[in-house]
């Protein structure tokens, strides 16, 4: 009877089927906070913010029907003049309406609405290009010149990466190896890897104060940064197709289920990247100064996270860490003013220059690897020993061509930056 109660109590095990909901968090990727003035959940106004939030229901739609039954008298014609309090109020053009790449009506925009105007402005000049032959992914930003009366113009590309995939032996080797070593770690870092699988600002806010009460457009400007961080390697991963660690041995066993693309390069050590250098940059803070020094070794702690979960290589994390360098320098070129933006290094990661004894390849990521310029000593960054900086003439990001406004990205940085002063 003793066993057979037993093993009845193994019927308990089916419990860990639950543990199949965690995959759930992951969603947590796909909301990212963009700051917006609703009250946070758990406030005492939180309710009654609710209440007005976008969509409508079958009874209060009956009552609002009713209500304006009894409020409103006979339409007349006539239109009644614009409220002050109206978002549409702004200084009108010569046909009666609002300027069309107004900036303060963009102000009352709801927050996802917003997110799609400010990507849109971010990607209208970036042009993504996968050569298959060479196995390479090339992003450049395009300066268009005018276009004549049929229509067409000239264009100047300024590259913004690029990335070579290694071979497959740079994988099978020395970082298999260090993948499987890692998984000790598991036992003592599982907290951290779970609750990093989405965007962790969880990780970030402890070390800058950072909160939505007091800095909205910061987390707004934070989130936009890695969506189209996003929007450029998800394609590159694809384009490059180098599988996750457990495709080559059966002894990883990661110990949490990635969603299905390639790892190739580090998603995660991107993004940590690129929130460490925007917050830096936010805070007024220099290269390895109070501030950026523990948001650098954060990102790699969330970068070597995913090596000890066994769903990337080390090699991941240092093509990650060179696209977020670029692409964060190349996102405040567009968020800056005319004469503030600092341009951004072309970098280029050659894995078809790494050998299998590689000093890059037979040790965990460094985060303060050189990347580019006289001290550049990794194979895969040879080229850019010599690394130009980009900076497109007239690089302006507005709602409209040839605008005079400063751009929907202008006016959310200024407003991130107003947050840290």
């Amino acid at each position: 009877m003793a066993t057979l109660q037993g093993d009845q109590g193994d019927q308990g095990d089916q419990g860990d089927q639950g543990d199949q909901g965690d995959q759930g968090d992951q969603g947590d990727q796909g909301d990212l906070p963009s700051g917006g003035s609703a009250a946070p959940a758990g406030s005492p106004g939180a309710a009654t913010f609710g209440l007005l939030a976008p969509g409508g229901s079958g009874a209060a739609g009956i009552g609002l029907i009713r209500s304006r039954e009894a409020l409103v008298q006979p339409f007349d014609g006539a239109p009644a003049p614009w409220q002050s309090g109206l978002p549409f109020r702004e200084a009108l053009k010569r046909d009666g309406l609002p300027a069309v790449d107004g900036l303060r009506r963009f102000d009352n925009c709801s927050d996802d609405i917003r997110q799609i105007n400010l990507l849109g402005e971010l990607l209208r000049n970036l042009r993504l290009t996968a050569e298959a032959g060479s196995g390479r992914v090339k992003v450049d930003h395009v300066s268009y010149g005018a276009a004549d009366d049929q229509g067409s113009g000239t264009y100047t590309l300024h590259p913004v990466y690029s990335i070579t995939r290694p071979w497959r032996t740079a994988f099978e080797g020395t970082q298999l190896r260090l993948v499987h070593e890692w998984a000790e770690l598991r036992g003592e870092r599982l907290n951290e890897i779970t609750t990093q699988l989405g965007l962790p600002f969880r990780y970030w806010a402890p070390i800058v104060d950072l909160n939505p009460t007091s800095h909205p457009r910061t987390l707004e400007l934070l989130a936009l940064a890695v969506r189209l961080g996003y929007h450029l390697l998800q394609p590159t991963k694809h384009y490059l197709a180098c599988p996750r660690p457990a495709a080559y041995s059966t002894t990883i066993q990661p110990v949490i289920r990635p969603r299905r693309f390639d790892a190739f390069p580090s998603g995660h050590a991107m993004e940590a990247f690129v929130v460490a250098r925007l917050l830096a940059e936010l805070c007024g803070d220099r290269v390895d100064g109070p501030v950026d020094t523990p948001l650098q070794r954060l990102a790699t702690r969330i970068a070597n996270n995913r090596v000890v979960a066994g769903v990337h290589f080390h090699i991941d994390s240092v093509a990650g860490r060179m696209v977020a360098e670029s692409l964060a320098e190349y996102f405040l070129s567009c968020c800056k003013a005319a004469g503030d933006q600092p341009g951004w290094v072309y970098r280029q990661f050659d894995g078809q220059a790494l050998r299998k004894d590689d000093p890059v390849l037979e040790g965990a990521f460094q985060r303060k690897e050189v990347m580019d310029g006289a001290g550049v000593r990794a194979a895969c960054f040879q080229a850019n020993a010599k690394a130009r900086r980009s900076q497109p003439k007239g690089l302006r990001s507005s709602a409209v061509a040839r605008s005079r406004s400063p751009g929907l990205l202008n006016r959310l940085w200024q407003q991130a930056l107003a947050e840290w002063r």
